[in-house]
């Protein structure tokens, strides 16, 4: 990283923007990760222009609530351009997001369930991310969008995949790391189905000795929120176990958490008025397992349908202590995959 500092001559405003947010990006990896982070490469703002056909719209892969993803081509390989927004309604600073993203990516690279950070240009007002391309796109595109459908074991691969981004981030790292928003929006899929974990913006290191910290401004999908971060905001592993409890009924549903929630409130005995909250957690279960023996059951499968409807249940759990860890999650799906 510290080669991005190198000697080369700018112009006025591009060089103002260079070590600005050089000089965030280094104030960042000192604060999380004691300085260290992996290599990155640094692309010139010209390079990306032409990489991406000038960020041409046809090439837009994806987007979120402040940042498009462009499909480019550099040097003959495809790469993801992460173009990030200024966004005036955010009590964040948006370049301390950048930034925490950049520093969790680069040290998490080297996971083969980590979208992988290639690099950045920091040239621009905002910096500009660069990673690997993901072949088969969004994970969101294939279980409730308009991509092609995946089979039960190809779901049950992709989360496995997943626990174990998530259980690395919690225990490979020299601090605990807590995503914070963990959702399909933000797993891709590279051209053999392999799950990439991305988009650590809001991701906090737990400080040593502590298990949890307590957020001011709370971020993440509605609805989706567990439920100690969303009246508190107070976040730890748990919060994330919760949050790929939700991602794991989408996948094994190939439906949004939204309207698995209108399916259980209009099956549940408490009658379509009761909120998600108010539902027993049992009865979830039995909700999320008929459902899932409607719609994806087949007689293969069967054993491997009841026991992710069980694990989902002790993911979303309303007393995080109840909820198991996140390397007991990834154990516990392994197991049923063998089934």
């Amino acid at each position: 990283m510290l080669s991005c500092f190198r000697n080369k001559k700018y112009k006025t405003k591009e060089e103002g923007c260079f070590l600005k947010n050089g000089a965030a990006m280094l104030e960042q990896l000192i604060h999380s990760f004691y300085g260290n982070c992996n290599p990155i490469r640094m692309y010139s703002k010209e390079e990306l222009k032409k990489a991406t056909n000038d960020y041409c719209w046809d090439g837009m892969a994806h987007r979120d609530w402040n940042s498009r993803l462009y499909k480019g081509v550099h040097e003959d390989h495809g790469i993801l351009v992460k173009k990030f927004e200024a966004d005036s309604s955010s009590y964040m600073d948006p370049l301390e997001l950048i930034t925490n993203e950049a520093a969790v990516a680069s040290n998490m690279s080297k996971h083969k369930n980590v979208l992988k950070l290639l690099g950045c240009c920091l040239e621009c007002e905002l910096p500009t991310l660069v990673y690997e391309f993901p072949a088969k796109g969004n994970l969101s595109h294939h279980i409730y969008g308009d991509g092609q459908s995946l089979q039960w074991q190809i779901r049950l691969k992709i989360a496995i995949e997943v626990a174990d981004a998530v259980a690395y981030l919690h225990y490979g790292m020299p601090k605990m790391i807590i995503h914070r928003d963990i959702k399909a929006g933000h797993v891709f899929l590279d051209q053999d189905y392999v799950a990439k974990l991305s988009e650590f913006r809001t991701s906090v290191p737990i400080p040593l000795g502590k298990t949890h910290v307590d957020v001011e401004v709370i971020t993440g999908t509605h609805r989706c929120l567990p439920p100690e971060y969303a009246i508190s905001g107070r976040t730890s592993e748990k919060s994330d176990v919760h949050s790929f409890g939700i991602l794991l009924c989408e996948i094994f549903a190939g439906k949004r958490w939204d309207s698995l929630l209108i399916w259980f409130m209009e099956n549940s005995n408490k009658g379509s008025s009761s909120s998600y909250n108010e539902l027993e957690f049992r009865q979830l279960a039995n909700l999320f397992e008929t459902y899932l023996e409607a719609n994806v059951l087949e007689e293969e499968n069967k054993k491997q349908v009841v026991e992710c409807a069980k694990l989902i249940e002790r993911c979303l759990k309303t007393n995080p202590d109840d909820r198991p860890i996140m390397t007991e999650v990834a154990q516990s799906l392994r197991l049923i995959k063998s089934l």
